[in-house]
Formats: C-alpha cells, sequence, structure tokens
C-alpha cells in the first residue's frame, strides 16, 4: 500500500530552522561561509558553544551613548570578563562552584558541583568611544556604557591623492 504524506507548513519550517542552524554552526565555529573567510571576532580564540550559553542581551543607542544590559544571573563581578574591541565586545562569564556537606551521624553525604558559563560578542557601531568605556554590575545585570564620538573626532578619514 503506497502511502502519502501530508504537506505541512511546519515541515518546511523545520527544515529551514535545520539549515539556519547548520550555517550559524559553521559560522560559531570559525568556519568558512559561503566561500568568504570568516569575521575577525571569530578568530580571537572562539570558544565551543556546547559550555556556555548565551545570556539575554539588550542593546539600544541614544544620541551620547550605546547602552548594553546583560542577564547574567549567579554570577559574582569577579567572574565576569569584559574585553572590548574598536569593532566589537566580549563578554565571558565562568564560575565554578563546590560545595561538600557531611554528616557522619546521619550517614548523610553530599558533593555538589557547579558551573555557570556566558559568553557573547557584540559587533559595535564605529561611532563610539571604546576608551571611555565603562561598566557596572547589580543584581545579576550587567551595563556596558560606551560613549559616541562624532565621525570627524574619531578621525573619520582622509583625502587620499592618487599617485
Amino acid at each position: 500500500m503506497w502511502w502519502r504524506r501530508r504537506y505541512s507548513i511546519w515541515d518546511e519550517l523545520r527544515r529551514i530552522q535545520e539549515e539556519m542552524d547548520r550555517i550559524f554552526e559553521d559560522l560559531w565555529r570559525g568556519e568558512r561561509f559561503l566561500g568568504l573567510p570568516s569575521s575577525p571576532e571569530f578568530s580571537r580564540g572562539f570558544i565551543e558553544r556546547s559550555e556556555y550559553r548565551t545570556p539575554l542581551t539588550d542593546m539600544w543607542e541614544t544620541d551620547k551613548e550605546v547602552v548594553i544590559t546583560m542577564e547574567l544571573p549567579g554570577v559574582r563581578k569577579e567572574d565576569i570578563d569584559i574585553n572590548i574591541y574598536e569593532d566589537g565586545i566580549e563578554v565571558k562569564v565562568e564560575r565554578k562552584a563546590e560545595r561538600r556537606d557531611e554528616d557522619e551521624r546521619k550517614g548523610m553525604y553530599r558533593f555538589e558541583r557547579t558551573y555557570t558559563g556566558f559568553y557573547r560578542y557584540i559587533p559595535l557601531p564605529t561611532n563610539v568611544d571604546t576608551e571611555r568605556a565603562e561598566a557596572t554590575y547589580n543584581n545579576g545585570v550587567l551595563e556596558i556604557r560606551i560613549p559616541k564620538v562624532k565621525i570627524e573626532e574619531k578621525g573619520g578619514g582622509r583625502k587620499l591623492q592618487i599617485k
């Protein structure tokens, strides 16, 4: 007997999702995409995706600055490592903890290990002053403020004479 499967839009969406996942996995590992060299941020010793979660992040800009907030629950300020480059900002968090509880009288032993890891690289616009960036951490929320500069102040370019 011949069975014909009914067409479902969800099958097509699942196929598209799988293709997008494959493309982003290649980008995440720093492999070439469509024959083009990988982006510079991927050449900075990129990290295995399975070890880290991506923090919930908001980014907006005003006339004077770019503001980035990240939710990093259960993390101490000392565990956060922020690297800022001219073209982007990298936030990496590693927190390892061990807990031992022993009570020989009750015959109870407990040994727990926890690991929390977050990683995020965010490209920045060209009109920011990374030298004056500031970060604060309060109640599990990291806030990074990067002042904007006028393109002329940053050395927006010069006329190049043809020889």
